[in-house]
């Protein structure tokens, strides 16, 4: 009788949606031994709302950037896993962080996927050991609660640590002259501190709309400033958008259009996020360039070693749906049901294709295509329709009323191949 096969040993690092989703496909085929690693006690990732800001009890910084009265800026429809679709909330159609992490976790327990996990264990260190014949993974850990130490080796690294943790702040002229109140969205909580005062947000991309929205009906005035086209929406009476910030003088800001706003009280730097990986060691082949990773072949493969990915690095997508076709992807290309094309085409794959290197890793509408090739690529089902669709319909809806279109009703037919969006009154 033949020697049973060995089986895969795989290491997937965090616990949030994309360490969840890799977990759950990885545990579903017997060919695989899955071990993963999670630093806080619960699964979530960023998902998981807490008060406090800055470190935790373990002395470590805290992960979540999620505040209060957060609500998804996605209707939960689209959200789902496409294999646990069960938020069907139709209006208002978007739901607070707790559902979310609700639903993440009913997902694990679905799935039967926590018995992977290793908890409050921190992943310090992975390292490439190579030889003529295979690349192997030497993934050093420490228990946060003993604080052992313990090193083990993998064939397959998923990276799936999350990349809303590691504030952007921009350095700004004269901010050091700055008396008021300095910080970045990442320890923004609640609004109830900022009553009466004057609010200088830098940044409109999600959190800078949502949180100016929030804040303006506490604060006295909220500035939004950002160096992009005005927003078209109706935004509320006491918010106003001005251009980007040149430099700071006290409570004066100048800028870049040549107008000051006067006596500001609070600096909230919107701004987005670094990617992160400080366990990897250099020998690993990974760089980050002004966010912009190097080399990955479709925003996940590892081109130097391509037994590791880096799952959920595009930006602008719908996170779930994707990180289930990078997950089935990257298992294909273990078990050998899917090949890599040659290096070179690789390589040219990962060349930067935006002005900015910051911007290479936004998909936007492209996300289409590339979660269409990588289920064409792995063999397995691509996503269904309803999800760009729906997508479409609802950045359109978005754009024109950032007011209240969290509030609008999401209606998928029942066939799935239609989608209706009805703003409210």
């Amino acid at each position: 009788m033949a020697d049973r096969e060995e089986k895969i040993k795989v290491c997937v690092i965090g616990g949030g949606a994309a360490g969840l989703c890799a977990v759950r496909h990885l545990a579903a085929n017997s060919k695989f031994e899955t071990t993963a690693y999670e630093q806080t006690n619960e699964v979530g990732g960023t998902w998981v709302y807490t008060e406090q800001v800055g470190l935790d009890e373990n002395g470590l910084p805290i992960h979540s950037s999620m505040y209060r009265n957060l609500r998804t800026n996605l209707p939960a429809k689209i959200m789902n896993f496409p294999d646990y679709i069960v938020m069907e909330q139709q209006e208002p159609s978007c739901v607070n962080h707790e559902e979310i992490l609700n639903y993440l976790k009913n997902y694990a327990q679905h799935f039967d996927i926590c018995r992977h996990f290793h908890f409050n264990t921190k992943v310090e260190h992975v390292r490439l050991e190579s030889s003529e014949f295979y690349d192997k993974w030497s993934v050093q850990v420490r228990k946060l609660k003993t604080n052992e130490t313990e090193v083990r080796r993998f064939d397959a690294i998923m990276v799936c640590n999350g990349h809303f943790f590691v504030p952007n702040t921009p350095t700004v002229t004269g901010i050091e002259s700055f008396p008021g109140l300095i910080m970045h969205s990442h320890k923004y909580r609640k609004p109830d501190g900022f009553s009466g005062k004057t609010v200088f947000i830098l940044g409109a991309a999600s959190s800078g709309i949502d949180i100016g929205i929030e804040l303006s009906e506490y604060a006295s005035h909220v500035y939004l400033s950002h160096n992009y086209e005005k927003l078209k929406s109706p935004l509320p009476s006491n918010m106003t958008q001005v251009a980007g910030v040149e430099s700071v003088h006290e409570n004066a800001f100048h800028l870049k259009d040549g107008t000051i706003v006067d006596a500001v009280d609070v600096f909230l730097f919107c701004t987005g996020y670094k990617y992160s990986f400080p366990f990897l060691d250099e020998n690993c082949g990974v760089r980050i360039d002004d966010n912009y990773i190097t080399p990955l072949y479709k925003h996940l493969i590892n081109i130097e070693h391509p037994s590791m990915c880096i799952v959920g690095v595009p930006t602008i997508v719908l996170p779930f749906p994707m990180f289930h076709m990078q997950v089935q992807y990257f298992l294909a290309l273990l078990e050998n049901r899917a090949t890599l094309p040659a290096k070179s085409v690789m390589l040219e794959d990962s060349v930067l294709k935006t002005a900015r290197k910051k911007h290479a890793h936004k998909l936007m509408d492209k996300q289409w295509d590339y979660n269409d090739s990588l289920a064409d690529a792995g063999g397995f089902k691509r996503l269904p329709v309803f999800y760009k669709i729906g997508y479409t319909a609802w950045n359109v809806n978005r754009i024109s009323n950032l007011l209240r279109y969290k509030d609008s009703k999401f209606v998928v037919s029942e066939d799935g191949q239609s989608v209706e969006v009805v703003l409210p009154n």
